[in-house]
């Protein structure tokens, strides 16, 4: 490669940089709602490992009384609110995409009144709920520099 077309791929990447850095950023995001999914449903636990604070009393009545309880807290009764995690997130989308200064947000919540309902009230009461571990992030960040890495070098 000639220094020329060493210059060209810099300002290809340049270019795309903003809009790799928020594809990666919004795919890391969805890897780690799907993290947290599974860890809050099947195990019933928070960020640093702890169980979420019991149902009330009547709310865990309810649950046994259609066999959805499990022993813990598991944000599923309907199935609804965070069955979107595993089935492409018909339920939970993305509601802010920026990229400032090389850095990407994303925000989620949900598509539509019900589900929005559902999440605020979960995060009322055990707030945080929807926040990825320690080692959810590092495995998504992991993942995130391999995707980013992988997407520059198509540009070279």
């Amino acid at each position: 490669m000639n220094l020329d077309e060493i210059i060209e791929a810099f300002d290809r990447m340049l270019a795309a940089a903003d809009g790799l850095i928020l594809k990666n950023t919004e795919r890391a995001a969805l890897d780690a709602l799907a993290l947290v999914d599974v860890r809050i449903t099947e195990r019933g636990v928070n960020a640093t490992g702890g169980a979420f604070e019991d149902y009330t009393p009547s709310y865990k009545k309810k649950k046994q009384a259609v066999g959805r309880y499990r022993g813990h807290v598991d944000f599923t009764l309907s199935g609804q609110m965070l069955a979107s995690t595993t089935t492409g997130f018909e339920r939970i989308g993305p509601t802010e995409k920026s990229v400032r200064a090389g850095r990407a947000k994303v925000s989620f919540d949900g598509r539509d009144e019900v589900t929005r309902k559902k999440l605020k009230g979960n995060e009322a009461k055990r707030p945080g709920f929807l926040q990825p571990s320690r080692e959810e992030v590092e495995m998504v960040q992991r993942a995130a520099n391999v995707n980013m890495e992988r997407d520059l070098a198509a540009l070279v």
